[in-house]
């Protein structure tokens, strides 16, 4: 009988690749994540690496290319991220193919030892369990290491991501989809959903987009994406990294929050944190509400093309409700009823980079 890991496409596709890398074909290789990307950890003698298969025609070459001179950017200013693997000729994206000769792309990034997530979003939006709080204060603080770094150092040279912009989120063609297409909508939700991605789509295109408030940002820091490793917290993914508000980085990783019964001081963490190492402004508490939303509808966007995901049964069954009740307040009061920014500890727009509230 055959061993059904030995045929599968993307372990022969990872395993060919170990040599584009300059590692042993015997190296081990064990699968760890199976979603959008196939993930393996591999494991040698003188340390491990994650090893991600992309998923066919999500990213050109380009784009992946800027996605490690990012991690290089933010890895050498300090910030906790996994550092990419490059090929001999300094490249990060090899191509290998797969068992019917499709070219396949494959890129290399460090092992974090003994890494656990922050949490989990679902389990946290339910109540079901709570971050600690110390947990999401390093947080805040470290996305606003990374914001500082992003505001100093710009994109990297030939930087090639989408835009997280009223666009990208919003508009008729945003990155994710539109949530007012998911068909399991009333006609009343279907209208109101599909009226607020369009006042969004005018209140984000009137924030303001300077050096100090626009840039390479993270955009899926869902707790996931936040492990914590040998006592320091690193960001992992950046599938989805882009252009966009600073402030989006804050309200993904807030969203899943605000469902918690003490979402407030949960939120108030991660705010708290990032406040200690870059202030927000008096710009940002008007960006702030919008871009939380947005951040909420994408969720519902990504679930249209996705019927059979599980993630897409928690987001019709919890989310879609949350969101559809902030929804309708913001039609009304430009608000969602979620946590506001403390407006008595914001400062002036046009803040110091890095420097402490």
């Amino acid at each position: 009988m055959l061993d059904p890991v030995a045929v599968d496409p993307a372990t022969d596709v990872a395993r060919r690749a170990l040599s584009e890398f300059g590692i042993p074909s015997e190296a081990g290789l064990r699968l760890v994540n199976r979603r959008e990307n196939v993930v393996f950890r591999v494991t040698t003698a003188t340390g491990d690496w994650a090893l991600k298969v992309h998923r066919p025609g999500y990213h050109t070459d380009s784009e992946i290319e800027s996605e490690s001179a990012f991690l290089q950017t933010l890895a050498g200013a300090g910030v906790g991220v996994a550092r990419p693997l490059g090929l001999g000729d300094g490249t990060h994206v090899a191509h290998v193919p797969d068992p019917l000769g499709r070219a396949v792309q494959v890129s290399l990034q460090e092992w974090l030892p003994a890494a656990t997530p922050l949490g989990s979003s679902p389990e946290t939006f339910t109540g079901r369990a709570s971050p600690a709080a110390a947990g999401l204060r390093e947080l805040g603080r470290t996305i606003a290491l990374l914001h500082d770094c992003a505001e100093r150092s710009g994109a990297p040279a030939g930087y090639d991501r989408r835009a997280w912009d009223a666009a990208g989120l919003c508009g008729p063609d945003a990155l994710w989809g539109r949530a007012h297409d998911l068909p399991t909508l009333s006609a009343e939700q279907r209208a109101t959903l599909a009226r607020v991605e369009d006042v969004l789509a005018r209140d984000l295109a009137g924030l303001d987009r300077t050096a100090a408030s626009y840039g390479p940002i993270h955009a899926d820091l869902t707790l996931e994406n936040v492990l914590v490793s040998d006592g320091r917290v690193v960001v992992i993914d950046f599938d989805d990294c882009g252009e966009g508000w600073y402030l989006f980085d804050l309200a993904t990783a807030c969203f899943f929050l605000t469902g918690h019964p003490q979402g407030d001081e949960l939120v108030a963490a991660v705010l708290d944190g990032y406040r200690s190492q870059r202030p927000l402004t008096r710009h940002d508490a008007g960006a702030w509400h919008p871009l939380l939303l947005a951040r909420a509808l994408s969720y519902l966007a990504w679930s249209v093309e996705r019927p059979d995901e599980e993630a897409t049964r928690f987001h019709l069954s919890h989310l879609l409700p949350h969101i559809l009740r902030a929804s309708t307040l913001y039609l009304a009061t430009g608000r969602t009823g979620w946590p506001d920014l403390d407006v008595a500890r914001l400062t002036s727009p046009n803040p110091t980079p890095g420097a402490a509230s």
